[in-house]
């Protein structure tokens, strides 16, 4: 995976997971009645697997739609967490391995030079 095809995806992860967490603030203040500050708290709860459990859903229609959103939610806080893991390494560390990769390359040309001189003499 080529580096813009990972920022494409990073991009993407992250319009998917603000999408995730604004639809479950908006459903569940509408399902369960509460401010749009709790849902969000409770959304982000569920999502990241904390789960507090101080507030819960009490209908039926914000159980249900716990359920599924529930593992909806989950695999997608992942994914993104995982692709924003890959994107700081790509960004940060595949860099400093590339100087450190072409001074060892470097190194080694210089020396095998240096030795094949040696052997000629």
């Amino acid at each position: 995976m080529n580096k813009m095809d990972l920022h494409k995806k990073f991009i993407l992860a992250i319009i998917i997971f603000l999408t995730l967490l604004f639809t479950g603030t908006f459903v569940y203040s509408f399902l369960e009645g509460w401010r749009y500050i709790d849902s969000a708290y409770f959304t982000i709860a569920t999502v990241t697997t904390i789960g507090y459990g101080d507030i819960v859903p009490q209908t039926d229609m914000g159980k249900i739609f716990t359920m599924f959103f529930s593992f909806l939610g989950i695999g997608m806080v992942f994914y993104f967490f995982t692709l924003f893991g890959k994107y700081i390494y790509k960004k940060t560390f595949q860099n400093e391995l590339k100087k450190h990769h072409d001074k060892l390359i470097k190194h080694i040309k210089l020396n095998a030079h240096k030795n094949y001189h040696l052997k000629k003499k």
